[in-house]
């Protein structure tokens, strides 16, 4: 790990919220000069305590020099927010989801010229990769499907459901595993309130005869992040967001996992780190604009789906 792939760099970032303020602390870990575009109160706090050389309350007093962008800010803005920084000709880096809207989403998709990647940081979680590497190995035979669990307590983002706050991520791992993201089959749901705040969707390939379930909700207490990955010979694991190793079980040997290291370095300083890299020349980040509009595709199905099942839109 380069502790300094962003020396010389100068990154604006726009939001500096709960999750912002991370971003930041990352950037300049990594040795980027950034300057902020925070437009409450509390952004421009985080901004300071986490150590911005500039902070400004708009994105025209951002500097034209600055070499790329973060946007980080509520998901209802990001569309707005894009469309600010694209006349200025320099890549855009922005959280998930791209927009709340499909048709915005797609709209800005044929604007963007290439220059906006998203945001999808389990794509870059050691766990994921190694989950990843196993799949293409063929170690555990072939590949029969993933049993993906995301559940918490309570609604964090106001301006955005559970289908598009939650949903996203583990689109995003299945996308990653599988290469491609199977149709939807059928959506079960919430068991335990309302459809806004949780629900089962099952994916199926036919072809490969491989299905997908997640599993995720807002009405859930505790904090769950769980990932299986089903194969001929076992089941591979990685059991939460903090563990330092994914599980193997293989069939027929007993109820003790192997146990396979994976790195510590944390998913969102790894994608900052290859978007510093990129600014400099190197390879794109995961995920592009094509792969964002694949997942959102399938939430709003979800979507649809789930309130076609008694629930207002």
């Amino acid at each position: 790990m380069n502790s300094h792939s962003g020396s010389g760099l100068h990154v604006g970032l726009v939001g500096c919220g709960r999750w912002g303020r991370l971003v930041l602390r990352d950037l300049k870990q990594l040795g980027a000069r950034v300057s902020v575009v925070a437009r409450s109160e509390a952004s421009r706090a985080n901004a300071l305590t986490y150590g911005a050389d500039r902070i400004v309350g708009s994105i025209d007093e951002l500097e034209e020099s600055i070499d790329g962008y973060v946007v980080a800010s509520i998901a209802s803005a990001h569309v707005g927010n894009i469309r600010a920084l694209l006349p200025r000709g320099r890549p855009i880096y922005v959280e998930k989801p791209l927009a709340i809207d499909l048709k915005e989403a797609e709209a800005l998709a044929a604007e963007a010229r290439e220059l906006v990647r998203v945001m999808h940081k389990w794509r870059y979680h050691p766990g994921i990769e190694a989950l990843s590497d196993l799949i293409r190995s063929g170690e555990l035979g072939a590949l029969r499907g993933l049993r993906l669990q995301r559940t918490n307590w309570g609604r964090q983002h106001p301006d955005v459901d559970c289908a598009l706050h939650l949903l996203p991520h583990d689109l995003s791992i299945a996308l990653h595993l599988l290469g491609d993201l199977p149709p939807i089959d059928t959506v079960i749901p919430n068991p335990v309130g309302s459809n806004r705040f949780g629900f089962v969707a099952n994916l199926f390939d036919p072809k490969r005869d491989l299905r997908v379930a997640l599993d995720v909700n807002n009405l859930v207490p505790g904090n769950v992040r769980s990932f299986s990955t089903g194969f001929e010979k076992g089941v591979a694991s990685l059991t939460d967001s903090y563990s330092d190793a994914i599980r193997l079980y293989r069939y027929g040997q007993g109820e003790s996992p192997e146990i396979r290291p994976i790195s510590k370095e944390w998913p969102l300083h790894r994608q900052l780190r290859v978007f510093l890299d990129y600014l400099r020349g190197g390879p794109p980040p995961l995920s592009s604009i094509e792969d964002e509009l694949r997942i959102l595709r399938r939430v709003f199905e979800v979507r649809e789906k789930l309130y076609d099942c008694g629930e207002d839109a």
